[in-house]
Formats: C-alpha cells, sequence, structure tokens
C-alpha cells in the first residue's frame, strides 16, 4: 500500500515539475534541488527521486554525478526530429479528422482565432495554440496518436514562448490558421493538409534558427 502511494506522489510530482518545464517556470540549465522539491510538494525523497527519474527518462532533466539534475536543454538537431515525427503525425490525424468536422468543430476554431488576434499574453496565446491544436486532431478517433501529438506540442512550448514573446511579442498571427479554417469547410481535404504541413516546415526553421540564436548569445 505504501509502494503504490509514494507511486501515486512521485508521478504527481513528475506531473507538476513537467508543467513548470513545459511553461518555462523551470527553464534549460536550471538546478533542480531535491530537498526544495521535497518539501515544496511535504513529500519524502523517495517519491521527489522517482519522479525526476520519470523526468530523465522522458527527457526532460539530466542527472550528472556530483551535480544533481537540471533542466535538459533541448537543442536545434532534437527540435528538427521533433518537428519530423510531428509532422507526420500531424498528417494521419488530419486526414482522418477533417471529413468529421461539424459546425460546432468550425464555431470553436474561429472562436480560438479571434481569441489569439486579441490577446498579447504569450501565455494565453499558448494555451489558445494547444486548444487549437486539440479542436482539429480529436475528431480523428485516434486516441494514442493525438495523445503523443499533445505531449510532442507540450515539449516545445519554452521554444514557443521566446519566439511567440519576442517576435510576435505575445500575439500569433493568425492568417494561416483562417485560410487552413476556409480550406476545410471546402472540404479541400489534401490541400488543408498539405498546407499545414508547409506551415510545419516554416516553423521548423524559424524555430531552429531562434534556438541557434540563443545559443550563440550564451
Amino acid at each position: 500500500m505504501k509502494k503504490k502511494k509514494e507511486s501515486t506522489t512521485s508521478n504527481k510530482i513528475a506531473d507538476s515539475l513537467r508543467e513548470e518545464i513545459n511553461f518555462g517556470r523551470l527553464k534549460p540549465s536550471d538546478k533542480i534541488i531535491e530537498r526544495e522539491i521535497a518539501e515544496k510538494y511535504k513529500a519524502s525523497h523517495i517519491p521527489v527521486r522517482e519522479a525526476l527519474r520519470i523526468l530523465e527518462g522522458e527527457g526532460f532533466v539530466i542527472h550528472r554525478k556530483f551535480a544533481g539534475y537540471t533542466v535538459r536543454e533541448v537543442n536545434p538537431e532534437e527540435m528538427i526530429e521533433l518537428y519530423n515525427i510531428m509532422r507526420f503525425l500531424c498528417v494521419q490525424l488530419l486526414t482522418r479528422a477533417i471529413p468529421r468536422y461539424t459546425e460546432i468543430t468550425y464555431y470553436q476554431l474561429k472562436s480560438i482565432t479571434a481569441e489569439m488576434e486579441k490577446t498579447t499574453d504569450a501565455e494565453k496565446s499558448i494555451d489558445l495554440l494547444m486548444q487549437f491544436a486539440e479542436v482539429i486532431f480529436f475528431p480523428a478517433g485516434l486516441n494514442y496518436t493525438f495523445n503523443l501529438a499533445k505531449q510532442f506540442l507540450k515539449r516545445n512550448i519554452p521554444v514557443l514562448q521566446g519566439v511567440i514573446t519576442k517576435p510576435y511579442k505575445g500575439t500569433i498571427p493568425v492568417t494561416h490558421f483562417n485560410h487552413f479554417i476556409e480550406l476545410c469547410q471546402k472540404h479541400e481535404i489534401e490541400n488543408a493538409v498539405k498546407f499545414t504541413t508547409e506551415q510545419y516546415d516554416k516553423v521548423t526553421k524559424m524555430f531552429v534558427a531562434y534556438m541557434s540564436e540563443l545559443r550563440k548569445a550564451s
């Protein structure tokens, strides 16, 4: 029973730390102090270490002997790899999802893009971007692929924040989102999927350039 409780605690701690990393509250190279985490979550060191091992296995943190855990930095090469995988998942999901869109789907998408256009808050913009992705992918009915795509998107949140905050000043341009919606409403499924993958290619180049600049600056 005790083992099960510690497992539940470690998963909760891992979930919380994962969100801290995803939303940039814990930044690349930040040191993670086990004692501080244990105090924050009122837990023993055992579930804290287990939580950190979970995150290490997922690639969120790295462990160095005598130095402890730090938040892992995603380099430009890994970013390209992540986006190539995401591009593939996107094709699988959209090809099945778009024919299943309803009037409610289009209402949700238009509402989200309208909010995107108004906000200048980077964290709110990212939340809206995640909502948009969920709405366009969910109708595919491929739960495993859908959840995998969400994890890939979340992994890129720190980079998204940097791009949205600096070049876009908190507001995401919505022109290509609206064009995607128009193509879907016209039932131009192939063109909608092709357009989206082209956007992924452009975004990948932008992110890699941004990350390369950060590395030079550091």
